[in-house]
C-alpha cells in the first residue's frame, strides 16, 4: 500500500473516529437533557402536591385517579398508540416515507376516536353510575384523548428527531401552562377534581393545533390514503395494542378494583402511592426517549460493533435503575411528609415496594426493543394480556384479604412475571451466537 493510500486510509478513520464521537456525545447530552426536562417538568406537578393535596379530598382524589384510569385505556385504542410504529420504523423508512404512513396514521385516529367515543356512551350506566353528568364525563374524557394522543405523536416526532431541546421546551410549555390554569380552577373558581382535567384538556387542545401545523410544514404528513399502508399499520398496530393495553391495565385495573370492593378514600391512597412510586418511572422513561433512536439505528445495522454497544448501555442503564431504586427507597421517608397532606400518611408503607414494580418495568423496556424489531407484537401483546390476566386475578384475591396492600402486591408479582417472560422471549426469537457479547 502507498504512502497517499495510508494517508487517506488514516484520514478515513480519524473522520469516523470523530462522527463516533459526536454521536457518543450527543447521546448523552440528549439523555441530560431528556432526563432533566422531564424530572423538571414532572417535578412541577409534585411540587404542587402539597398545595392540590389540601384543596382536594380524598374523594376527589379517587374520581380522579378512575377517570384518568379510563384516559389511559382510551388512549390505547384512539389511534391504536401510533408512536410505537414510528419508533420502531422510522430509521428504518426514513422521513419522506414516513409522512405518507402518517396520514394513514390520522385515518386510524379519527376512525377510533368515534368508536371509543360510541362505546363509552354505550356503557356510560355500567361505567360511570357514581357520576351524575354522565355524558360530560364521557365528552372529558375522549376529547382530552384525543389531544393527548395528537401531543404524544409530536413528542414522538420531536424524539425521532433527536431535538432534546425542543422536546423540552414543549414539556416545559405544557407543564407550567396546565398547572397554572389547574390552580386557578382549583383553589380560585372551586372547580374540585374537574379543574385539573380541564385545565391540561385546554393546554393540550392548543399543543394539537401545533402538532398538525408542525406535521405539515416540516413535511412530515403527506395526505396520501393507501390501503396497503391501512394494512401494514394495523397489522403492526393492534397486536401492539394487546402489549400496551396489558402494561397499562396492571397500573389502572387495581384502582377500578379498589373502587369495587373499598370505600374511594381508598383509591385516594393508592393513586397517591403510585404518584409518589411513578417518579422512577418517569426518570427512566425520560431516558428511554433519548435512548429508543439510537437502539433502532444500531437494530437496522445488525452489526457486532452495533450489538455490543447496546449490550454495554443497557448493561449502564440497568446498572442506574438500581442505583436509583434503592436511593430513592431510602429517601422515601423524608422526601413524603414533604410533599403531601397528613391525611394521606398512610400511603407511605405502599410506596416502596410498587417502586420496587416499576424498576422492573425500566429494566423490560430495553429489552422489548428487540421483539419490536424484529415484529413480534402478536408475542408481545399475547404475554402482556397474560400477565394483566394474572394481575387482574391476583387484585380480586388479595383486595379482599389485605386491603390496599394487596393491590401492592399484584402489582408487584405481575411486573416481575412480565420481566422473566421477555428476558425468555428475547433469548429465544432475537440471541445468537454471532452477536451475543463474548
Amino acid at each position: 500500500m502507498s504512502f497517499d493510500q495510508n494517508a487517506d486510509l488514516y484520514k478515513k478513520c480519524k473522520r469516523e473516529s470523530g462522527v463516533k464521537r459526536v454521536l457518543q456525545s450527543k447521546l448523552l447530552g440528549n439523555l441530560l437533557i431528556f432526563t432533566l426536562s422531564t424530572v423538571l417538568n414532572k417535578g412541577l406537578n409534585f411540587f404542587v402536591l402539597p398545595i392540590l393535596t389540601y384543596y382536594l379530598t380524598r374523594e376527589d382524589y379517587g374520581y380522579l385517579g378512575f377517570v384518568m384510569s379510563v384516559v389511559t385505556i382510551a388512549s390505547i385504542y384512539i389511534g391504536l398508540w401510533p408512536g410505537n410504529f414510528l419508533i420502531a420504523k422510522f430509521s428504518h423508512y426514513g422521513k419522506a416515507e414516513m409522512a405518507r404512513y402518517m396520514a394513514n396514521i390520522f385515518w386510524i385516529v379519527l376512525v377510533t376516536f368515534g368508536l371509543v367515543t360510541a362505546i363509552l356512551l354505550l356503557s356510560q350506566e355500567l361505567l360511570f353510575a357514581r357520576f351524575d353528568d354522565h355524558i360530560e364525563v364521557i365528552m372529558l374524557i375522549v376529547f382530552y384523548t384525543l389531544f393527548m394522543v395528537c401531543f404524544n405523536i409530536l413528542n414522538t416526532i420531536t424524539q425521532l428527531e433527536k431535538n432534546a431541546k425542543k422536546y423540552a421546551l414543549l414539556q416545559f410549555f405544557y407543564s407550567i401552562s396546565s398547572l397554572g390554569i389547574a390552580l386557578l380552577l382549583i383553589i380560585g373558581l372551586h372547580y374540585g377534581w374537574r379543574g385539573k382535567l380541564y385545565a391540561e384538556m385546554g393546554v393540550l387542545a392548543l399543543l394539537a393545533l401545533y402538532a398538525l401545523y408542525y406535521f405539515i410544514k416540516e413535511h412530515y404528513l403527506v395526505w396520501d390514503f393507501s390501503k396497503d399502508k391501512l394494512k401494514e399499520l394495523f397489522a403492526y398496530l393492534f397486536p401492539m395494542t394487546f402489549h400496551v393495553v396489558g402494561i397499562f391495565l396492571m397500573v389502572t385495573i387495581d384502582k377500578v378494583l379498589l373502587a369495587r370492593y373499598l370505600p374511594l378514600e381508598a383509591v385516594g391512597l393508592y393513586t397517591i402511592a403510585m404518584t409518589m412510586a411513578m417518579i422512577v418511572n418517569i426518570l427512566f422513561d425520560a431516558m428511554m426517549r433519548a435512548w429508543e433512536p439510537y437502539i433502532f439505528e444500531k437494530l437496522n445495522l445488525g452489526t457486532p460493533d452495533a450489538m455490543h454497544w447496546i449490550f454495554k448501555t443497557m448493561l449502564l442503564y440497568a446498572l442506574f435503575i438500581v442505583v436509583v431504586a434503592v436511593v430513592y427507597i431510602v429517601l422515601i421517608p423524608w422526601i413524603f411528609p414533604l410533599m403531601i397532606d397528613a391525611k394521606f400518611q398512610d400511603a407511605l408503607a405502599y410506596i416502596p415496594w410498587l417502586v420496587v414494580a416499576f424498576s422492573l418495568e425500566g429494566l423490560r423496556k430495553p429489552l422489548a426493543t428487540f421483539l419490536m424489531h424484529i415484529n413480534r407484537v402478536k408475542t408481545m401483546g399475547a404475554v402482556s394480556l397474560l400477565t394483566a390476566l394474572v394481575n387482574i386475578l391476583l387484585n380480586i384475591l388479595l383486595i379482599q384479604h389485605y386491603g390496599v396492600m394487596g393491590a401492592v402486591y399484584a402489582t408487584l408479582v405481575a411486573f416481575l412475571l412480565l420481566y422473566l417472560m421477555t428476558i425468555a422471549l428475547v433469548k429465544r426469537y432475537y440471541f445468537t451466537k454471532d452477536i451475543a457479547p463474548g
